[in-house]
């Protein structure tokens, strides 16, 4: 019998089963799935990760504290997993956040407040430092260089899942599909964990860091998760690689305000008078190629509601929602030469607390869900939290309550309101 089993091996559950088995004699395994070689709907395959990318953006910059803590406490470790694992997935290339007044006074009333060192810039620094980006005349910017870039979430994966084994964690590749508490014949409870691949695997404890798949399969009997799952429109368009020395000093990117005139905006955006998206620098993909990722927040308004929405969602995504996102990716450069493009697609989990759940369900059962599309950046300390809470040894200044798990009838947002005072 373990005494912890971790279902889902993605960003946060690799994290979680280093940070556990880092415990001595601690019995752990990990389940998940590998990432498949192709995404088809022939593929009897249901179940998906939003880490199969080059690149995610982590920065220490944020509007919200808790998020902007989560991330420090990650990026700290980066370069000592990078150095245990022999595997290296963070560019430290800085993180440019832009847009309007009030939402850079929030993100720089948090850097004040945790610490973070970044530069502020006027619309006149912002053309000058970064020409071949079209901005608004009234665009200011906030720029963090140190701890702050992009990782490779696919390797930052893999050196999790390294680390784990050498400490002694069992992985398994497979899927689960039932999650259960049973009586032994002594009469303790304990946790029996089917797989799709027909494993039965016993443990004290089971911790899910599952996803946008946490409620497709029999892993929280009775309950249900109040969530909403949203897809997520992103493009990848292939910079023309005499282009790439021009934009060897870019950032990653975030925006938070008005629209551009200039800009190729999608048809349900063209009369808003905010937007957001986020955007990463030319990354270097399997293909050889140069690719700059954009994902346009809210860009598809659709929900997921059911497994067959997420798995249609993952192998096709919406080809007319890319295409208008790969335009207005192209009108935000000037003097930059694009090539072919495609899309890719993930699912975001978000909560009524727009903060992860790490919680226990019972005294045998964890959660670690509601990336609400944070979470790369701090995975690894979401991964610590989770394992430091099912082994009963929170570890953290932040208030367990925060992360509470919220059932799909109600969610208490007076009391979570009361706890940032805490903060």
């Amino acid at each position: 019998m373990y005494d912890l089993c971790i279902v889902g091996a993605g960003m946060i559950g690799s994290a979680a089963a280093r940070h556990a088995s880092i415990t001595s004699g601690l019995n752990t395994c990990l389940i998940g799935p590998s990432e498949p070689k192709k995404r088809s709907s022939e593929e009897k395959r249901e179940i998906y990760g939003s880490y199969y990318d080059e690149g995610r953006i982590t920065r220490c910059q944020d509007k919200d504290i808790v998020w902007s803590h989560l991330a420090q406490e990650s990026i700290k470790r980066y370069r000592d997993l990078e150095k245990q694992s022999g595997i290296n997935f963070y560019h430290e290339v800085g993180n440019l956040m832009i847009g309007g007044e009030d939402y850079l006074k929030k993100t720089n009333e948090v850097a004040l407040r945790n610490g973070i060192r970044m530069q502020n810039l006027d619309n006149e620094l912002l053309n000058q430092r970064f020409p071949y980006l079209r901005f608004r005349d009234d665009t200011i910017g906030s720029i963090e260089m140190k701890k702050a870039g992009y990782i490779n979430p696919r390797r930052i994966v893999e050196a999790q899942k390294a680390m784990a084994a050498k400490q002694g964690c069992t992985i398994f590749d497979d899927v689960v599909n039932d999650v259960s508490r049973i009586v032994q014949s002594d009469g303790s409870y304990a946790m029996l964990v089917k797989t799709e691949g027909g494993r039965s695997i016993l443990s004290k404890k089971v911790l899910l860091a599952t996803g946008a798949f946490t409620t497709f399969r029999n892993l929280l009997p009775g309950f249900q998760p109040d969530q909403i799952l949203s897809p997520l429109v992103v493009s990848l368009l292939e910079v023309e690689k005499t282009n790439v020395k021009t934009l060897r000093d870019m950032p990653c990117v975030i925006y938070y305000g008005r629209s551009n005139d200039i800009w190729d905006l999608p048809p349900s955006h063209a009369n808003e008078d905010d937007i957001s998206f986020y955007l990463l620098p030319p990354i270097k993909y399997p293909d050889d190629r140069y690719y700059i990722k954009l994902g346009f927040l809210g860009a598809c308004a659709a929900q997921m509601r059911s497994l067959a929405d997420v798995k249609l969602w993952f192998e096709k995504g919406d080809s007319v929602w890319a295409e208008h996102v790969t335009k207005f990716t192209a009108s935000l450069f000037k003097g930059v030469k694009f090539n072919s493009w495609h899309a890719d697609s993930c699912v975001i989990t978000e909560t009524p607390t727009a903060r992860p759940y790490i919680d226990m369900v019972h005294a045998q059962l964890g959660v670690a869900i509601g990336g609400n599309g944070y979470a790369a950046k701090s995975s690894d300390e979401i991964g610590r939290l989770a394992a430091s809470m099912v082994t009963d040894n929170w570890d953290s200044e932040l208030p367990r309550e925060i992360f509470k798990l919220n059932h799909l009838s109600h969610s208490n947002k007076s009391t979570f309101t009361s706890l940032l005072g805490k903060l």
